[in-house]
């Protein structure tokens, strides 16, 4: 798919010059050098990456999609902020979905998932490593949507992807500090636990890895300081 000549991306409906913006908000959110609740004016980010307002407009569509931005009318658009009650019943949802889905699978795994599976838990393993937070967090949500795909319920999986994206923005508001969005190990397990078919331990796995997510959150947490998005977005 094309638009004015340029290719459409599939997943984020953005040509590559959006791409690149919609990644820079992203980075900026995610590894919290932009706060919960920060303005992000058309007029300004379109120049400071040099763009215009008309696909400054469909970036901030975009990631409006992935709910780590909130358009308002007639007020523009802001990161959004997830309060400490939305953490909670996001996080509930999901293990009530996720370990449902533990308990009752549509069907195996395939030798393809399996593969794919364990290429996620490397490149999370990688993005550990390098202390890369945003990646981190993008392969650990990985990991839980083609887990659930794999097991085949494709219209829970849909759940679980929007589900996914509210936690990404709760994880990198809240957690602390000195944790790590998923416990290393803990996806190897559940992988291992899926594969072998002992269902009853894959969810108990992930009943508590989720759990676990919850219990790194702290809500008193205080927010980033106020810094000009030039500073932030131009680093």
């Amino acid at each position: 798919m094309t638009r004015g000549g340029e290719e459409v991306s599939q997943e984020e409906g953005l040509v590559p010059e959006e791409s690149v913006v919609a990644q820079a908000l992203r980075d900026a959110i995610l590894e919290r050098r932009l706060g919960p609740g920060s303005r992000l004016p058309e007029e300004q980010l379109a120049d400071i990456f040099a763009s215009s307002r008309g696909r400054i407009r469909r970036v901030l569509l975009a990631l409006a999609q992935e709910r780590i931005v909130v358009i308002q009318p007639s007020r523009g658009a802001f990161v959004a902020s997830p309060d400490a009650v939305e953490a909670r019943e996001v996080l509930a949802a999901r293990r009530m979905i996720e370990v449902g889905v533990m308990e009752r699978p549509c069907q195996p795994l395939t030798e393809e998932k399996k593969e794919l599976l364990q290429q996620v838990i490397e490149e999370e393993r990688s993005a550990h490593a390098r202390h890369d937070v945003v990646g981190m967090i993008r392969w650990s949500g990985r990991f839980h949507l083609e887990l659930a795909r794999g097991l085949g319920n494709t219209v829970i999986a849909d759940i679980i992807s929007e589900l996914i994206l509210r936690t990404s923005l709760i994880i990198a508001i809240y957690e602390q500090q000195e944790a790590t969005c998923c416990l290393k190990a803990d996806h190897d397990l559940l992988l291992n636990a899926v594969c072998t078919r002992t269902w009853p331990e894959a969810a108990r796995l992930m009943s508590r890895h989720l759990l676990e997510i919850e219990q790194n959150l702290d809500f008193s947490a205080p927010a980033p300081p106020t810094v000009s998005l030039g500073l932030i977005l131009r680093r």
